[in-house]
């Protein structure tokens, strides 16, 4: 948290000295950003530019080489659980499995990412299939 003027700025992404490298080269070298409450961003580049493997890191998917990245105040690395409910994403590419439900779909990545029966709320999905 950054306090400008009384006003106090949520660092929902913060970023320091992040750097991840694969077989010796270094895909992901971020110094510094943060993202505060609120705003809206986006990573732009070329491809093999890092963009997918930053995002694989602040969701947990990834571990980096060194640095550290917090999302809400939890450490990537160290606090996972608290991290991933901090988030939610739209994957580019679509992971449905044409062979079930529209609720059996949700159901199913529901349970990968071991979100309880309450959390999973599909109570009040029965019959959106």
């Amino acid at each position: 948290m950054t306090r400008i003027s009384s006003v106090v700025v949520i660092k929902m992404i913060d970023i320091s000295n992040l750097i991840k490298e694969y077989s010796g080269k270094r895909v992901v070298d971020i110094q510094n950003l943060q993202v505060g409450q609120g705003e809206l961003f986006g990573f732009l580049g070329p491809n093999g530019a890092g963009k997918t493997t930053t995002i694989r890191i602040l969701t947990t998917l990834t571990k980096p080489t060194s640095g550290k990245a917090l999302i809400n105040g939890f450490d990537v690395v160290s606090n996972t659980f608290q991290v991933k409910s901090e988030f939610g994403i739209v994957q580019q590419h679509l992971s449905l499995n044409k062979d079930l439900t529209i609720l059996e779909n949700l159901e199913l990545h529901a349970r990968l990412h071991h979100l309880t029966r309450e959390a999973r709320g599909t109570s009040g999905l029965r019959g959106a299939d």
